[in-house]
């Protein structure tokens, strides 16, 4: 399974939702915004749990300590129907802001109980069966040789075989020896990502600031008209996406950066193994 499988768009459009009630407050509150809204996210709580549940069974066995991801899903969506017939109280939880904290929380929790599923699936499907060490295979071959040999060979052919034998085994041993190749390209690899994603917050910071300039000199004219505050509301939304996407490229860096300090630390450590340590993967 591709880890485009994992990608839940109902997650998607839920937080874009959400994020409109987390900015629009200031500049809309109109019954109609928040109608659409709350059928945007009650149609992306039906999906979700679907998508939910269909995750879930990719997983091979219960779920241990299992996040009730139900329960979130329902507040976030009685959260929803209020807004389909928004009462004085709802318009002004709106326009006070606590409706959008109270949803960007909800979304918060379902997100880390989607993440914590993803992992645990996705761990599932990567797990690799065990290899059988050279001493298994090592022992495989004297045993037979040694059989046979007690009923076919003299002494002295029985010698030889067992030279034979420890040459085969130290050649086996040394073309399997690990080699400090694997933590080198680790490091490399990982380097490459971080500069790679540090590119991509420069070249979304200038972004950042091109936009937010638009939006000063939209604020910096007279009282602005409904269609200047809904481009303001709009640059706002692509602002904060923005934002959160450097923070996940932040947090990608941070991850690769303890992953390259850690192979680092296991190159230095095997640089310091003898040569017979190495041969026999102590």
């Amino acid at each position: 399974m591709n880890n485009d499988q994992y990608n839940l768009s109902a997650l998607d459009e839920l937080k874009n939702n959400t994020l409109l009630l987390t900015t629009a407050n200031e500049h809309l509150a109109e019954e109609a915004f928040l109608v659409k809204t709350g059928n945007n996210i009650s149609r992306a709580v039906e999906v979700l749990k679907q998508d939910i549940s269909a995750l879930k069974k990719e997983y091979p066995g219960k779920f241990v300590n299992d996040v009730d991801t139900d329960s979130i899903l329902e507040r976030i969506d009685n959260a929803a129907q209020r807004m389909l017939k928004p009462s004085r109280e709802v318009k002004d939880s709106h326009a006070s802001g606590a409706l959008g904290r109270e949803m960007e929380a909800n979304f918060i929790s379902i997100r880390k109980a989607v993440e914590d599923i993803r992992i645990k699936v996705r761990g599932s499907h990567t797990q690799k069966p065990g290899k059988r060490s050279a001493a298994d295979i090592l022992n495989s071959f004297r045993e037979v040789f040694q059989s046979a040999g007690s009923i076919l060979f003299s002494g002295a052919k029985i010698l030889a075989g067992l030279i034979f034998i420890a040459c085969v085994a130290f050649t086996y041993l040394y073309f399997t020896m690990e080699k400090d190749t694997g933590f080198i390209n680790e490091i490399d690899a990982s380097s490459a990502l971080i500069q790679k994603k540090k590119e991509q917050i420069t070249g979304l910071e200038q972004e950042r600031l091109a936009l937010n300039d638009k939006r000063n000199v939209m604020k910096s004219g007279n009282e602005m008209t409904r269609e200047e505050k809904v481009a303001a509301l709009e640059i706002g939304v692509s602002i904060k996406k923005i934002n959160d996407t450097i923070d996940q490229l932040e947090a990608e860096i941070t991850v690769q950066g303890k992953k390259m300090a850690d192979n680092q630390d296991k190159l230095d450590e095997f640089r310091k193994k003898t040569f017979f340590d190495k041969l026999m993967k102590r």
